[in-house]
């Protein structure tokens, strides 16, 4: 029994066992309900509750400088205060290295409406689910005797995919659990160092402002790939990884205009979230929105850039689009508006005449 007495030495109250117990019953309730309000409140306001994001990526948890200390800040590029924790830990959204697939006519796992990430390398075809890439980010594979690595962000809602080859060398990444410019930072497995994904090319570490060879894709449907690439493999729900690749994970994430994370620049000419394909190269920029692709004469763009050619198509049934023709130094993503403005603020934006 604990007693408290006031300093007059009288007798104020008496904590017995009964007394304490009841306490911490009233106190955990209490919590519980905060809780549940806290989590609806998130969910009412856009932000994904943990009914529908299992993953604490998608919360905005901690915008503070990082303190990390298992990675190559060496040759830092970019401002240190701008590389914000995302929330997990490093490798808490765990990367796929070689992971399994399944021939196309075996991946009755997916929905026809389910986008994929589509390449070929060296007549090898292959289809990376968004739903799997969702909740892994990054895969380290190898196609076409061509070892690549495939990311995409969901706060982004970008796309690319590299070789990861460099001077000779092949580089294993995983995810760091930073941002910045709300995409995600890869880490080089080998050195710890920092590679931004819309940024094209490593921020920290030895190779800090190299990028690598960036790779021919296209986002579109799992029934428009299976259509054209009956032979192609499909990345597999068997990742080793006990995850429901069906939920939903950001909520209405998508369908509104709200950022969970803050970005260096912010640029009215589009919403934040329309689409678009953005090509880098050299010193030129341009981005081109998938609407503009999809209205064109028979669905297909065809620009130049620094006088190189550059060909993109819309498919008429989906309205995916695809790039037929680039420069082989250019880099290329599919991204949101906001994201790509962020690096990019002198973008030119192509618009159909």
């Amino acid at each position: 029994m604990v007693q408290i007495s006031d300093q007059a030495g009288k007798k104020m109250y008496q904590w017995t066992l009964t007394r304490i117990l009841m306490a911490v019953l009233i106190v955990g309730a209490a919590a519980a309900v905060l809780a549940v309000v806290a989590n609806k409140t998130l969910g009412d306001r856009g932000f994904p509750n943990r009914a529908s994001r299992p993953l604490s990526a998608a919360l905005p948890l901690a915008t503070r400088p990082t303190t990390e200390s298992s990675f190559n800040f060496d040759n830092l590029v970019i401002p240190r205060a701008d590389i914000l924790h995302g929330g997990p830990p490093k490798d808490g959204i765990p990367a796929l290295t070689n992971p399994a697939v399944v021939p196309i006519a075996d991946a009755d796992f997916l929905q026809p409406d389910d986008r994929v990430i589509g390449l070929t390398i060296n007549d090898q075809s292959r289809a990376y689910p968004i739903t799997i890439l969702v909740q892994h980010e990054a895969v380290n594979d190898e196609l076409g005797d061509t070892p690549i690595l495939v990311v995409y962000c969901p706060l982004c809602d970008s796309v690319s995919v590299v070789d990861r080859q460099l001077d000779g060398e092949t580089h294993e990444f995983g995810v760091s659990g930073l941002l910045y410019n709300s995409n995600v930072l890869l880490y080089d497995r080998g050195d710890d160092s920092l590679w931004s994904q819309l940024g094209f090319s490593a921020i920290s570490g030895p190779n800090a402002g190299r990028s690598l060879p960036h790779l021919s894709w296209e986002l579109t449907t799992f029934a428009d790939w299976s259509d054209r690439h009956p032979e192609s493999t499909v990345l597999s729900f068997d990742t080793g990884h006990q995850r429901n690749y069906r939920i939903k994970l950001y909520g209405d994430y998508f369908e509104t205009d709200r950022l969970f994370f803050p970005v260096a620049n912010s640029d009215t000419r589009l919403n934040r979230k329309d689409q678009i394909s953005a090509v880098k190269l050299g010193e030129a920029v341009k981005a081109y929105p998938i609407s503009e692709i999809q209205r064109a004469p028979d669905g297909i763009v065809r620009d130049t850039i620094e006088g190189q050619t550059i060909v993109l198509e819309a498919n008429a049934q989906t309205g995916a689009v695809r790039v037929v023709e680039a420069p082989a130094t250019a880099s290329i993503a599919h991204t949101f508006w906001f994201a790509w403005v962020a690096f990019e603020p002198d973008t030119q934006i192509y618009r159909a005449n």
